[in-house]
């Protein structure tokens, strides 16, 4: 018996990790395919999960993956690290599959802890001097804005907020906004792909061509767009872009990667640097170091610290696979789909105020709700107890405070209308 359970746990890693996504495996009948979609991540019997801009549910494969790595990790140390640690074949692979799904070079990506941590980077290692000033929004997230803060305590710069629009917006009108906001102190434009509170998706290829016009640099926050939104980095013309692998691709928790534009490079510090690798060319001993390999200058130089993150990054192709067998386009329209049978069904209530824009340039995935006498915490955690329906609450400041709903791909037509019925029974 112990033999054949030495073979069992020998065989398990190696079908873990060989473990793939192929689009012939997918199920072609819409009907089939998203319940297919669905059976992969780890979901709750029961409960449906409309809060992904909060955590995307995980895919089981990227789990059993990353466990597994785990185990080689503990096994065998020294040799994990030569197959799975910095600068090894194991990270430069995934660095590869990860710029063939953003549409970029190799060496202009670098692994990091996720969003948050990719964009502290970038504010702790740009060039400011007292007085320049950083352009951000009411509705950044506050991950993209404290940065910017403690280096306006630290250095002296401005953070200078966007006004909001008196009006609806649209992608020109935002332009505007920004534009008008801009003065010869400007150096960094801070942009949201696809906004935390309401869901607005951004003009970001007209933002960024705006700011190089000025010679303004752009850091774009990328949270809620990665899987949810399709782009290609090359196409944006932004100057770094900070992502987690989470939420709608559904990769590890805790995982992310920072862009940085390979003319861009030399504009920010590294933040984190246990080594001289990527940014000097001598180490504290005055040795000389060989420059950076061309697909791997953004990790040599950003890659924070060699912390132990082989066995997350080896897991993180796994979401890239997922979302190129099931179709990008096909998940993009079918959430372009559930969003706007949501909408349609929120609009209807009385009492119910929809904030996401409606042009159909400016949204998404995800329809936020204001609701007057009712307060937005309470009413969902009251529908999740009571219906076993996951809605997000959000709040920026004092003057914004809604229920926020974001479909997933998984999500279908039946968890969207309980979403609208559960609505309005709270109302």
């Amino acid at each position: 018996m112990l033999s054949a359970l030495g073979a069992a746990a020998a065989l398990g890693p190696t079908l873990a990790t060989a473990q793939t996504y192929a689009a012939d495996r997918v199920p072609r009948i819409d009907r089939y395919r998203w319940a297919w979609a669905r059976a992969q991540l780890v979901l709750e019997p029961g409960l449906t999960w409309l809060d992904t801009a909060s955590f995307g549910p995980t895919l089981r494969a990227v789990l059993v993956r990353a466990y597994r790595q785990v185990e080689e990790q503990s096994l065998d140390f020294h040799a994990f690290e030569q197959l799975n640690g910095a600068g090894s074949a194991g990270e430069r692979a995934a660095l590869a599959a990860a710029a063939s799904f953003f549409g970029c070079d190799a060496g202009e990506l670098a692994f990091c802890d996720g969003a948050r941590t990719g964009l502290a980077l970038v504010a702790a290692g740009f060039e400011l001097q007292r007085d320049d000033e950083v352009l951000v929004t009411l509705h950044d997230h506050p991950a993209a804005v404290y940065p910017w803060l403690a280096q306006a305590r630290r250095r002296g710069i401005r953070v200078v907020e966007v006004p909001e629009s008196p009006g609806p917006a649209t992608p020109e009108e935002i332009v505007r906004r920004f534009e008008a906001s801009l003065t010869p102190r400007t150096r960094v434009m801070n942009i949201a792909h696809v906004q935390d509170c309401d869901g607005t998706v951004l003009p970001v290829r007209e933002l960024c061509a705006l700011a190089r016009s000025r010679g303004v640099f752009t850091l774009v926050d990328g949270t809620l767009a990665a899987g949810h939104v399709d782009f290609r980095l090359t196409d944006l013309g932004c100057d770094a872009y900070a992502t987690g692998v989470d939420r709608w691709l559904n990769g590890p928790l805790d995982a992310g990667l920072l862009y940085v534009r390979r003319d861009a490079q030399p504009r920010v510090w590294p933040a984190l640097p246990d080594r001289a690798d990527g940014w000097s060319a001598t180490d504290r001993f005055n040795a000389a170091l060989p420059v950076a390999p061309f697909d791997y200058a953004a990790a040599a130089r950003f890659g924070s610290s060699r912390v132990h993150r082989g066995a997350a990054v080896s897991a993180i192709p796994l979401a890239f696979e997922f979302q190129q067998a099931v179709s990008r386009p096909l998940m993009q329209a079918r959430i372009r789909e559930l969003a706007i049978q949501l909408r349609a069904g929120l609009q209807r209530i009385a009492g119910v105020n929809v904030v996401t824009p409606a042009h159909p340039s400016l949204n998404a995935g995800i329809v936020s709700v204001r609701i007057p006498n009712r307060h937005p915490a309470q009413m969902v955690e009251r529908i999740a107890l009571e219906d076993r329906i996951v809605l997000g609450r959000v709040t920026h400041g004092a003057g914004f405070d809604a229920v926020r709903i974001s479909v997933h791909p998984s999500n279908d037509a039946i968890d969207v209308d309980r979403a609208i019925a559960a609505v309005q029974r709270h109302v």
